[in-house]
């Protein structure tokens, strides 16, 4: 392994994560007084093991996970298949498998692979055969197959087909397999400009098909962000770019026939916030009454009335944020945000000293996951965005969660790390 310097310690990064973290923990402590178990007590539990996974992936050479991402990829499908056979139903939704005392997520997994898959495929250059492509080379069997396999796994959401009920789960295994299997055969044997249309968008979409089945419109949304952020930072074609955005455009809406009940009636709320305040509108406006009753200074620790008599829902998950708004005002806010802010600025900066394109990559994945969950988490607090189910990183509940934003915290500070290393 390659001698590392001592002065390439993220010390910035290191110290940002602790601060929000701490803050986190201290705000759980007040959201979940009145639960029956400590919360706060868990969280601290699965900090420190997250810790333990950073320190791991950091000693380790990131550049370990170039070999590894596709293969990351296929475990993660395995696992989010077995969420849809075995998993655990918890509100309405099966998104966890059980493993004793604790309940795994996967589909927090599935955020770092689609990174790591993303970075994978943009930092390879193509290779392009002498001469140019020929129209042989452009329109291959598996560039034509693979993205048939993709489509074919929608037949997931078929509901109203009863000739499929009983063979439904058996084919979307068929279908994702099909794709996945041929989609990387293509990128191994060459890959084209119809490749660089298609090959991203057909790795987004296939983690997203099994996340929205559970359903969990809130993750599924996050790849597609997570993946428009890295996309846009490669500069791709315009052709491309156009191409991406009608096929999320189209499957934006498509995708209502499909969504739940519950999921709907969120986005409805939203669209029309006065109109069902005790039935679909009923968390945004506490979560709205929680953050306005905090004015400047807020009512003090421990002190949020919203929280102590359980008008605030999703109090130490979703809308925990509103509890930190309610009891420390604007002005906490802002010291909050400026901790996120300085956060983030550290993980960009990962990026800025990366030396190798995987690296780079990576890291502005990271950084747009964080972005794209802090963002989004904030706004459907205040009410410009809808509920969407979308955690605030280190400052939720949730092992799963915890877990995987401090493994990709331990990626960045291995990229810091080698910055100088390269042999």
């Amino acid at each position: 392994m390659s001698t590392l310097k001592q002065s390439t310690f993220n010390w910035g990064l290191l110290a940002s994560t602790l601060v929000v973290a701490g803050l986190g923990l201290l705000n759980l402590y007040s959201a979940s007084r009145d639960v029956s178990s400590n919360l706060a007590f868990l969280q601290g539990i699965w900090l420190g093991v997250g810790v333990l996974i950073a320190v791991l992936l950091m000693v380790l050479d990131y550049r370990i996970f170039d070999q590894l991402a596709y293969p990351f990829l296929g475990l993660t499908l395995a696992l989010l298949l077995a969420v849809l056979l075995i998993g655990r139903v918890i509100s309405g939704s099966q998104r966890w498998i059980h493993l004793g005392a604790f309940n795994f997520q996967p589909s927090e997994m599935a955020k770092i692979a689609v990174v790591l898959c993303l970075a994978k495929y943009f930092s390879d250059e193509p290779a392009i055969p002498p001469g140019g492509y020929r129209l042989r080379d452009l329109i291959k069997p598996t560039t034509v197959t693979y993205p048939v396999g993709a489509i074919g796994a929608l037949m997931l959401f078929w509901e109203n087909l009863e000739f499929f009920e009983e063979w439904r789960f058996a084919l979307l295994v068929v279908f994702l397999i099909w794709a996945a299997g041929s989609g990387l055969y293509a990128i191994q044997s060459g890959r084209t400009s119809l490749h660089d249309m298609l090959s991203p968008i057909i790795l987004v979409v296939l983690p997203a098909i099994l996340i929205l089945r559970q359903p969990d419109l809130g993750t599924t949304l996050m790849l597609f962000a997570i993946a428009g952020t890295m996309i846009l930072f490669v500069k791709v074609r315009f052709l491309s770019l156009v191409i991406a955005i009608v096929v999320l455009l189209g499957a934006a809406a498509g995708s209502w026939q499909f969504l739940k009940p519950y999921q709907k009636d969120r986005i409805l709320a939203f669209i029309s916030p006065g109109e069902d305040v005790k039935g679909r509108g009923y968390h945004s406006r506490q979560s709205m009454i929680a953050v306005g009753s905090g004015k400047t200074s807020g009512k003090g620790f421990g002190e949020s009335t919203q929280t102590q008599f359980r008008f605030l829902p999703e109090q130490h998950t979703d809308f925990v944020f509103s509890v930190w708004a309610e009891e420390w005002g604007f002005t906490g806010c802002l010291v909050v945000l400026g901790a996120f802010l300085f956060w983030l600025v550290q993980m960009i900066n990962v990026a800025s000293v990366a030396r190798e394109r995987f690296g780079v990559f990576v890291a502005v994945g990271i950084s747009a996951m964080v972005f794209w969950h802090v963002a989004i988490n904030i706004g459907m607090v205040i009410g410009v965005l809808p509920v969407v189910g979308i955690t605030l990183p280190l400052w939720s509940y949730g092992g799963s969660s915890l877990l995987a934003m401090l493994a990709s915290i331990g990626l960045l500070m291995s990229i810091s790390l080698r910055r100088y290393s390269f042999t």
